[in-house]
């Protein structure tokens, strides 16, 4: 094998192991984020809030605001802010160099063999896909600032693929279920493993050509579930896109790049 294919390939793999790398810790980070937002909401509800309040004011008002501003639980909250803001830059960070390794890994495009490359992009946008649908796409939190209790969280919810099609076969809208599951899970890991095969073994091009018919289907579901999780956003209710969907378009961007790539070399 020449020094240079040699060279190409060993870029290829350490590439795809930073990528891999910094995307466990992206979605690593966000799980943590999204358990700490969870344990802050948790402390905020208006049920704990009613139960606390009742715990500390069997004399009066008063002995409960001092219990509930004291030096203590303020220092708990302090940490816990600190906590929540710990993984949110990380999971930033972590997410802005995985962003940077794929960047090089596409400029292998210039020195490796087309067929390396395919599967390079394809092992990335298959890594792409799986933080894509397991971590949190968007969070949904309902909140008011109320006499006495100050910032009450009402609702919060964190979003992803995974956990949306679950929750939706379980409140038996099946349906929705079935069409988010099949564009966003079935029809992208088919796609990516046809791929594969269709760079390794050259199959013909009116086969890429259905393939790329689904190029944007996943996008265009994945717009709904977003439009569909903050139709009810207003003053009181605040929606976060998260970490997953930059992950997820990174993963319909490179499957569209390899798909095309493909059947540009098939026409040769």
């Amino acid at each position: 094998m020449p020094t240079k294919s040699i060279s190409s390939v060993s870029i290829s793999i350490i590439l795809l192991l930073i990528i891999a790398f910094m995307a466990s810790q992206a979605y690593m980070y966000s799980m943590k984020y999204d358990k700490e937002m969870l344990s802050h909401a948790q402390n905020n509800k208006i049920e704990n809030k009613i139960d606390n309040y009742i715990q500390t004011t069997s004399n009066s008002i008063q002995k409960y605001l001092s219990d509930y501003l004291g030096s203590d639980s303020k220092e708990i909250k302090k940490q816990s802010s600190a906590e929540i803001q710990i993984n949110k830059e990380n999971t930033k960070l972590y997410t802005m160099l995985y962003f940077v390794a794929l960047g090089l890994l596409l400029l292998t495009y210039f020195f490796s063999s087309k067929e390396l490359f395919v599967i390079s992009i394809l092992s990335a946008a298959l890594i792409s896909w799986l933080v894509g649908i397991l971590a949190p796409i968007m969070t949904i939190e309902i909140f008011k600032d109320l006499p006495i209790f100050g910032f009450t969280i009402f609702k919060y919810e964190s979003k992803g693929i995974w956990t949306t099609v679950e929750k939706l076969w379980l409140l038996q809208n099946y349906l929705l279920a079935v069409m988010i599951g099949l564009f966003s899970i079935v029809i992208p890991i088919v796609k990516t493993i046809s791929l594969y095969f269709s760079a390794l073994m050259k199959v013909n091009v009116k086969y890429i050509d259905f393939i790329g018919k689904w190029s944007m289907a996943d996008v265009f579901i994945v717009s709904l579930l977003l439009t569909n999780l903050s139709l009810s956003a207003d003053e009181f209710t605040d929606a976060k896109v998260q970490v997953a969907i930059y992950f997820f378009c990174a993963y319909v961007i490179l499957s569209i790049i390899s798909s095309y790539i493909i059947k540009k070399e098939s026409q040769k």
